[in-house]
Order: C-alpha cells, then sequence, then structure tokens
C-alpha cells in the first residue's frame, strides 16, 4: 500500500477568524456603492478614540508597560474606551495598525539603537499607529512613555500623556535619560 503523506499537508485556517477576515476584505468591495462622508468621518473619530486613548495609551503604554500614572477612575475610562475597539469595523482598522507595527516594523526602517533585534523606526507607520511606529525606539526603552524620542518623530501619544501631565491627570511619566540612550547607540 502506499504511504500516508497526510502530515506532509498544509493545514488550512479551521476557524470562523479566517472566514470573518476574508468576509470583512470582500465587503471592501462594495464600499464605492454604499459610501456616505458621515459614516466614513465617524469610522475616522471612532477609530482615534478607541485606538489613541484605548489600545495606545491606555492597554499598551499604561498597563503594560506602566511608563505613567493615571487616576484609577481615567485609567479605567481609558481601558473601557480600549473595549470599544471591538466593535464594528474598528477592530479591523486597529487590527491592521497593530499587524503593521508588529511585522512591517521589524523588516522596514532605521534602527537608531542596539536592541539585539530586528525592530525598526518607521514614520509612516508611527503617524498611522499615534507613534507606536517607532518601534525600535520602544524596544530600546521599553518602559518609556514617550515612542518618539526625537523632536521630529511624531508621537500623538505622547502628546496626549502630556497633556494629560499638565492637567494633573498623568504623574510619573517615564523617559529615557540621557546616559540610558547614550548605552544604546550602535
Amino acid at each position: 500500500m502506499g504511504r500516508n503523506h497526510s502530515h506532509h499537508q498544509a493545514k488550512l485556517p479551521n476557524d470562523s477568524k479566517f472566514a470573518r477576515l476574508f468576509l470583512v476584505h470582500f465587503l471592501c468591495l462594495f464600499a464605492p456603492f454604499i459610501f456616505s462622508w458621515g459614516v466614513h468621518c465617524l469610522a475616522l473619530v471612532l477609530y482615534v478614540v478607541t485606538g489613541l486613548f484605548g489600545i495606545t495609551l491606555s492597554y499598551h503604554r499604561n498597563l503594560a508597560h506602566k511608563s505613567f500614572k493615571l487616576p484609577k477612575w481615567l485609567e479605567y475610562t481609558f481601558a473601557y474606551i480600549g473595549i470599544q475597539a471591538l466593535q464594528a469595523v474598528r477592530i479591523f482598522l486597529l487590527m491592521h495598525s497593530t499587524f503593521l507595527v508588529n511585522s512591517v516594523c521589524h523588516v522596514w526602517g532605521h534602527q537608531a539603537w542596539k536592541t539585539g533585534d530586528l525592530s525598526r523606526n518607521n514614520g509612516l507607520i508611527a503617524l498611522i499607529s499615534f507613534g507606536e511606529g517607532w518601534h525600535n525606539n520602544h524596544h530600546a526603552f521599553q518602559s518609556s512613555a514617550r515612542h518618539g524620542l526625537e523632536c521630529w518623530q511624531m508621537d500623538m501619544t505622547w502628546y496626549v500623556i502630556t497633556f494629560l501631565e499638565c492637567i494633573g491627570l498623568a504623574k510619573d511619566l517615564k523617559v529615557p535619560s540621557d546616559l540610558q540612550k547614550q548605552k544604546m547607540l550602535p
């Protein structure tokens, strides 16, 4: 009899994640026929609110890396806003920008710091991900509340964090010292 080669066959995604992702991209083909500026603007506003305040400011910089402190009521508010990213099309926008940070920023861009990995700074990705594209900066100084370390590196999340500090809502902001930066230079 012949040998069983089933263990050599590529596995296809067998869960609903693949189907949902395919469906969302397929439905984009119909966008020109049902386009509305009002809905487009609403989606953009919700992307900024959930992505900037919920995902990058709250989940990533505040909760995951403890790079600054907020009053508990505001910490919970921003975390709740992050939960809202799981609604409708915003999850796919956020997933795409997260994908870009975690994949593109390990392939294309500039390595300003000696991190021992493939992380890169990518200005275009930083622009659409509220500063998360300064990925090599983040790998070099993981507890930093500021990812755009140079004055020309736009970091919308950092601007919001410093505004919160100015009005007394954020404190103990962590940023790398000049000595820490010197040690990480290539």
